[in-house]
């Protein structure tokens, strides 16, 4: 996961950076969560989704950006490899705002336990490239590594999962380097066409000697066939010293 360097002190951290953890997550926009599904062998998904954050820090309101754009492809029946672009719109208040491409995310799935009774375990490991302008508060001006593990568990129209990870946040900014992240969500499979999610989690600050960040989410997914989904999301960021509030919308198309 990146974050923008420290000379941007940018409160759209707080609301962009957990949903650059879940990079191309199988369970879909706008969950942050991962779930343990994958494409199958051979095949692909596209996915495509912006969220608008409200962000208050220190007194003042500020909105911030982000579209994204991941491409995952079915390496096996139990292994995605998947790349994640975003676009990033963010700047001080008062400042120009900046806009471009931000760090880009390299990941892969792999679904190592499966059992008759719908619990199953992956593992998403995933590094983060400095493709994103460090100077101009879009990226983190070095690469990244993150693990994490995941668990799935399904039993008639509910699923639960749950995540926990550790990155290595290498930077520029004199910010944390040693992360942790974990989250779990609840879904509900209300027919064929509708699934409604709930997400809360919890995570390191960046910045040194901050305290944890916790976000809470919920969301609608739309199924429109079995190869395309749309989905609403709003959610929560709480910080030290930053809170948020995210409406995001998204679109995953799968052959």
């Amino acid at each position: 996961m990146a974050y923008p360097p420290g000379k941007f002190p940018c409160p759209f951290t707080l609301a962009a950076a957990l949903l650059a953890l879940a990079g191309s997550a199988h369970a879909g926009h706008p969950l942050v969560s991962d779930d343990t599904g994958t494409q199958g062998s051979g095949h692909w998904q596209l996915e495509a989704n912006t969220d608008h954050a409200r962000v208050r820090d220190a007194g003042t309101t500020r909105r911030e950006g982000m579209a994204n754009a991941a491409l995952t492809y079915g390496a096996t029946e139990n292994l995605d490899v998947s790349i994640n672009v975003p676009w990033l719109s963010t700047g001080a208040s008062g400042a120009p705002r900046e806009h471009g491409i931000g760090d880009t995310t390299v990941l892969a799935k792999w679904r190592f336990f499966d059992d008759a009774n719908g619990w199953s375990l992956g593992l998403r490991p995933e590094a983060t490239l400095p493709s994103g302008s460090q100077s101009k508060g879009l990226g983190n001006g070095r690469a990244t590594a993150a693990l994490t593990l995941i668990s799935t568990y399904a039993s008639g129209p509910w699923t639960w999962l749950a995540n926990a990870g550790l990155t290595y946040n290498d930077n520029k900014a004199g910010e944390r380097k040693q992360l942790w992240a974990t989250s779990a969500a609840m879904l509900f499979n209300a027919n064929d066409h509708w699934t409604l999610a709930a997400n809360v989690g919890t995570n390191r600050a960046p910045s040194a000697g901050g305290g944890a960040e916790k976000f809470g989410l919920l969301g609608a997914i739309y199924h429109v066939s079995d190869a395309a989904d749309i989905d609403l999301g709003w959610r929560h960021d709480l910080g030290p010293d930053t809170a948020a509030d995210t409406l995001g919308a998204g679109l995953a198309l799968r052959w």
